[in-house]
């Protein structure tokens, strides 16, 4: 089985982004961190194998798991769409999505909760024991459940197979935000002191006017609502998740077209580089965010590479908003599985090729 162990837990939706940053990182880190994957169809693609073969070439055969992106909205024919909308069903999605899973080997499967009957996650679970894999309860904060049924199940199958993972949603770290996986993680461990868990979130900004000309660095907000309930449940199997510096996606897009900016993270803020008033573009904000202090702590890997390439003005730098954001990313990633060590980050290990 997958060890469900004290590492980092990176919610990844199956975006270009994301899996550019995957791609990109080396292969003895992504083989530390155990991700979870939303899964959901890739681009235009006729087939939702093209997801499968996506995830495979970015993310590796390291063992993952896999939920249903439940925020990807589509009426479109194509066949990935409908086999997408078949796994959601409410009737027959449940044994279309065991039957998907199993055929993947490096796939930990999520038990479907959301708006299913007690017999439907009771054979998801008889399944996902004979598999073998281990098996997730994912509950996203802003859906409804049975708490009552789903704690019961809990429960019935705790074990160090079993994983639960309480996904506070997007937004900033708030009261009533901590306070609701407050409750939930007490009823978890009145269940079992030895459980294991997730507590995961997304805060990355949504609005950036306010981060002009470096005006405010915004901080992680997932480590901040990670620490408050550190002081309180510090002492039991607690693990660190968060959305890798992004967000689900019915908060992308919309309004008007946003300008160049790079962000560069650090191991608990964001710092966001862009300007209205001077109109800077790519290579602009790459060169301020050279400038840093925080930049002469930075780890070698891609997504710093991409930086300072677009800051010399060499070809294959940053020229879009993708790629800013799967740099972003991969240095997002790279950062928060390396955590607890003390600065500098350490140089990666394994291969990695100097993009300047």
């Amino acid at each position: 089985m997958t060890p469900f162990t004290n590492r980092y837990y990176p919610t990844l939706c199956v975006r270009r982004a994301e899996m550019r940053a995957m791609r990109m990182l080396p292969e003895t880190e992504k083989a530390e961190m155990l991700p979870i994957v939303l899964l959901a169809p890739w681009l235009n693609s006729i087939s939702f194998e093209n997801t499968v073969n996506i995830v495979k070439d970015c993310v590796g055969e390291i063992p993952i798991i896999v939920d249903l992106d439940r925020h990807f909205q589509s009426s479109s024919a194509l066949p990935s769409r409908q086999f997408f909308r078949e796994l959601l069903d409410k009737e027959t999605g449940p044994a279309v999505w065991l039957r998907f899973v199993t055929d993947q080997k490096n796939y930990v499967p999520c038990i479907q909760l959301f708006d299913r009957t007690p017999q439907q996650v009771e054979y998801q679970i008889d399944v996902a024991r004979e598999l073998g894999r281990g098996m997730v309860f994912r509950f996203e904060l802003e859906r409804r459940y049975d708490f009552d049924a789903l704690f019961g199940y809990i429960e019935a199958n705790m074990s160090d197979r079993l994983l639960t993972v309480f996904d506070a949603g997007y937004g900033d770290p708030t009261e009533l935000r901590e306070a609701a996986v407050s409750q939930l993680i007490d009823r978890l461990i009145a269940i079992s002191g030895d459980a294991r868990f997730v507590v995961s979130s997304s805060s990355f900004p949504n609005e950036f006017s306010d981060f002009d000309n470096f005006e405010e660095s915004p901080p992680i907000g997932s480590r901040i609502l990670f620490a408050n309930l550190s002081r309180k449940y510090g002492n039991y199997s607690m693990y660190y998740g968060d959305w890798a510096s992004t967000k689900p996606r019915r908060y992308d897009g919309g309004g008007s077209r946003p300008l160049p900016r790079i962000d560069y993270p650090t191991k608990s803020r964001w710092i966001i580089a862009r300007s209205k008033d001077e109109e800077w573009d790519f290579e602009d904000a790459a060169v301020r965010i050279t400038r840093l202090p925080e930049w002469s702590n930075r780890p070698m890997i891609w997504g710093t590479g991409m930086i300072e390439k677009t800051a010399k003005g060499l070809p294959g730098g940053i020229s879009s908003g993708p790629e800013a954001i799967a740099s972003r990313v991969n240095i997002h990633l790279y950062l928060q599985n390396h955590y607890s060590t003390s600065e500098p980050p350490p140089t990666p290990q394994g291969k990695w090729v100097d993009p300047i």
